[in-house]
């Protein structure tokens, strides 16, 4: 599955003159698609060729997830698209399973091979941490067979 659902949140005052709190709101925004050459956000073509960078600084968020005694609905997991223009579009994107982001590992490799994702925040996304695991999945990369 490359398909996520995604959401924008808003900070609304609340209160007098909005001065004692904040509150945020959550809207959904439709669907982020990865395909490999574009990413649809929101029925919204972005070309792989239009991006600078994509990152993924937040993926540990899914359904159910115990978060200090809450159960968390997922949707806190952020993805940043860096556009050539200099522009940044920031959205939060929701995972039903704890490691379902690794279901775009092929998406991000193609990525990563345009040089338009990171390799230590893809190595981060894929769970890798061991020294030898990170050493052998860069072998792996540059080998042709992942082309």
């Amino acid at each position: 599955m490359n398909t996520f659902k995604i959401y924008e949140y808003t900070e609304k005052a609340s209160g007098l003159f909005g001065f004692l709190r904040r509150k945020v709101q959550k809207a959904p925004l439709g669907e982020i698609v990865f395909h490999n050459d574009k990413i649809v956000v929101a029925g919204k073509e972005i070309l792989l060729a239009e991006l600078q960078q994509i990152r993924i600084p937040v993926f540990n968020d899914y359904y159910g997830r115990n978060d200090r005694g809450n159960t968390s609905q997922g949707d806190n997991n952020l993805i940043e698209l860096l556009l050539m223009g200099g522009n940044k579009e920031t959205y939060y994107f929701a995972l039903s399973e704890r490691y379902e982001i690794r279901s775009i590992k092929d998406r991000l490799i193609t990525y990563y091979k345009a040089g338009k994702f990171e390799f230590d925040n893809f190595t981060l996304v894929l769970g890798l941490e061991d020294y030898n695991a990170v050493l052998n999945f860069k072998r792996s990369l540059s080998n042709n067979n992942l082309t």
